[in-house]
């Protein structure tokens, strides 16, 4: 059966291009009424804003779409726009991103701090704007955006950083929306898009231009956005036509009788062991697992 998306609206940003282009594209194919947002614009002053020139496209092919150009931090703004627009709101896609920083000890700081403020805060901005309508919806859906960058890699930081983020930001909501029907996830995208083609020529830009299309990466994102979808907390490495699922673990763990430095070197091979795993499904639950691996009984009353 089609998934369909007649009378829902989302709210993509960064989708003047690359990924937030390719779901905007393919939420409106499907029915949705799509709120474009992007700050950029394309080379050449005569040229329109990208969201415009994405929202046109969709309007061209018979889809309905308007574009956006407040900056995600100005999230109260930007969901207003929606609103007025089509009077509610059922989907937001946090896309919009930006990577820089460099090195710690060489990078720009102010690079640092707006490659944080894009992502973390302004994802932040627009899903707390947008919540009281995902909250009316009774079936809201918000998607988060990380990246492999998040197992960390020298010279990106503040990327890195800034994309880890995605993954407790969208545990933690996904807690608070489910009583409200609210599912929020986090995806770890691999595609070619305008971020990718800055990587220098290689093994790995050539194969991202060869097998991994935006398209690929927006089925999965817009079945994450459906509304017979009930999967929540969870992140997703997504690509080329592969999604898996990405877990926080924590190992059993080793155990000293004496707190001494000394101890901790005995046992250092069973604290870095990682046969066996636990998945902690929150806070709380992390904690338990911490209590039954010191053999202690792991019930809480929380």
């Amino acid at each position: 059966m089609e998934l369909r998306f007649d009378d829902k609206v989302a709210l993509v940003t960064g989708a003047g291009g690359g990924l937030g282009r390719a779901y905007a594209l393919e939420l409106a194919r499907r029915g949705a009424q799509v709120v474009v947002n992007d700050l950029a614009v394309p080379i050449g002053s005569a040229d329109p804003p990208s969201a415009r020139v994405v929202a046109d496209e969709i309007c061209a092919a018979g889809g309905d779409a308007i574009s956006d150009h407040h900056d995600v931090l100005d999230g109260p703004s930007l969901v207003a726009g929606a609103v007025d627009a089509y009077g509610r709101l059922d989907i937001v896609i946090n896309n919009a991103g930006v990577a820089g920083g460099g090195p710690l000890d060489t990078g720009d700081p102010a690079s640092w701090e707006r490659t944080i403020a894009t992502t973390l805060h302004g994802s932040i901005a627009v899903t707390r704007a947008a919540w009281p309508y995902l909250v009316a919806s009774g079936n809201g859906r918000v998607v988060m955006t990380s990246s492999g960058a998040s197992f960390g890699s020298a010279g990106t930081g503040a990327y890195s950083a800034a994309k880890a983020s995605m993954l407790g930001l969208s545990r933690s909501l996904a807690a608070e929306g489910l009583a409200h029907g609210i599912r929020v996830n986090a995806i770890m995208p691999s595609a070619w898009t305008r971020l990718t083609q800055l990587l220098p020529p290689s093994r790995l830009s050539t194969l991202l231009d060869d097998r991994y299309p935006p398209e690929a990466v927006a089925a999965f994102v817009v079945w994450l956005c459906h509304h017979d979808t009930h999967v929540t907390a969870e992140t997703f490495s997504v690509g080329g036509g592969r999604a898996a699922r990405v877990v926080l673990a924590e190992a059993r763990g080793g155990l000293v009788r004496e707190h001494t430095a000394e101890a901790w070197a005995d046992v250092s091979d069973r604290v870095l062991d990682l046969t066996d795993l636990g998945t902690p499904t929150d806070m709380v639950d992390e904690v338990r697992w911490q209590i039954a691996n010191l053999g202690l009984d792991g019930s809480l009353d929380v």
